[in-house]
């Protein structure tokens, strides 16, 4: 789970989780059936114009029908552009998916950047079916396309997956329920534990590799920073303990 830290104008971070390869790519999936209903609907209209045309004998008016054609494909042509920029941020698909670009500032994208973004479409879509996206998104450390590194954007989620707060590490454990086993835990802060709250609970919904490997850093960067001599085998259970450790000696 990647997240982007966005620092506002009045020099405050804000923490949003960014929107991965499978969210986005859906997103798009979305805006090429809106766009496909909306260019069959146009080329309906062409075809209507021009048979009328041919049947009441008007052949010189078939110029005419294809003028029309064109012109009513432009929003199909600018449809990222015109979206992102009048629905500050979100196409149709984002919009459906809870998704939007925001400025590594923190502001809503300004037509520029939503320019370069829709520009170089044509390198992270059209030209390698979506593959350099992919690539880039998975890779880079704020889940960012060619467009975005060039426009100084990021693709967000409007509501994270999972939120917690203090409160849900204070209802953990009481203590007459448990006797804390490493008394300096109390140097972690309480985001230190919000994060290993958070993690606990993804491995737990989702136990594949990836949060599996999240779990086993979290235990040795805890294990180095207390000093221990080895990190300790069930690295879940260490982690669990420290939060407990940590709810026990501070509340």
């Amino acid at each position: 789970m990647k997240t982007v830290d966005v620092i506002t104008s009045h020099n405050i971070s804000i923490e949003y989780e960014t929107a991965g390869v499978f969210i986005r790519g859906v997103a798009r999936l979305l805006d090429l059936v809106v766009m496909f209903v909306y260019g069959l609907i146009v080329y309906i209209i062409s075809v209507i114009i021009l048979a009328e045309t041919i049947f009441s004998g008007r052949w010189g008016d078939w110029e005419i029908a294809i003028i029309v054609f064109m012109i009513l494909l432009l929003p199909v042509y600018f449809y990222s552009l015109i979206m992102e920029y009048f629905l500050k941020g979100q196409t149709i698909g984002k919009l459906a998916l809870g998704v939007r670009v925001v400025k590594l500032n923190g502001e809503n994208a300004t037509f520029s950047d939503v320019s370069m973004r829709w520009a170089f479409n044509i390198i992270d879509f059209w030209f390698s079916a979506g593959a350099i996206a992919a690539l880039f998104i998975s890779t880079t450390d704020k889940g960012q396309r060619i467009g975005d590194i060039l426009a100084q954007t990021a693709v967000v989620r409007n509501k994270p997956r999972e939120v917690y707060s203090i409160r849900d590490i204070l209802n953990i454990k009481d203590i007459s329920k448990h006797e804390p086993q490493f008394l300096n835990v109390t140097k972690f802060t309480d985001e230190d534990m919000i994060l290993i709250k958070n993690a606990i609970s993804r491995v737990n919904k989702y136990p594949n590799e990836a949060h599996k490997q999240l779990i086993r850093d979290l235990a040795e960067s805890a294990a180095h920073e207390l000093k221990l001599s080895e990190v300790p085998e069930k690295k879940l259970t260490f982690l669990k303990t420290l939060l407990q450790d940590y709810i026990v000696l501070t509340r």
